[in-house]
């Protein structure tokens, strides 16, 4: 997961779909056309195993529901890919927007997540965990940021 990657969107399912904690992560909100809403064929957002965030896993008939991020410079890719850190890995997958085929970056867990997990919802996450974790969610990526501006210019 390099900067030096194709500009690839990225396909958000979780928890960077709030607007409030996708801005604090990236110190910016996104342009009004730089989320679009999207889905992808063949996966499912479930339950991340013992955290409070998800996981995305192939789901054959299923489509997750998610935002294509546009308009992420290759300083907040790489600053995405360590707020991420090591539960997830960065990869191709397929997107669509309407009837529209995208390739686009997710970010798939790094263990095996059982198919059987139950469904995740940002609503739910948004009511029952956002006001506990925000601040520390923001917190955490103002050091990554701090971190990576030191060893790479943005």
């Amino acid at each position: 997961m390099s900067s030096t990657s194709p500009a690839l969107p990225l396909f958000a399912y979780g928890t960077l779909r709030d607007p409030d904690l996708l801005s604090a992560v990236l110190n910016r909100p996104l342009r009004p056309d730089g989320a679009l809403h999207a889905r992808a064929p063949g996966f499912r957002a479930v339950h991340y195993p013992n955290r409070v965030y998800p996981a995305l896993i192939r789901a054959p008939g299923a489509a997750a529901e998610g935002l294509l991020l546009t308009d992420l410079s290759p300083f907040e890719r790489d600053l995405l890919d360590a707020f991420e850190g090591e539960e997830y890995r960065r990869e191709v997958i397929a997107a669509m927007i309407d009837v529209e085929l995208h390739e686009a970056y997710a970010y798939l867990p790094t263990i095996t997540v059982a198919a059987t997990s139950p469904e995740w919802s940002l609503a739910a996450w948004q009511t029952s965990h956002k006001p506990q974790v925000l601040a520390a969610e923001a917190a955490s990526a103002a050091d990554i940021r701090t971190r990576l501006i030191a060893v790479r210019p943005h």
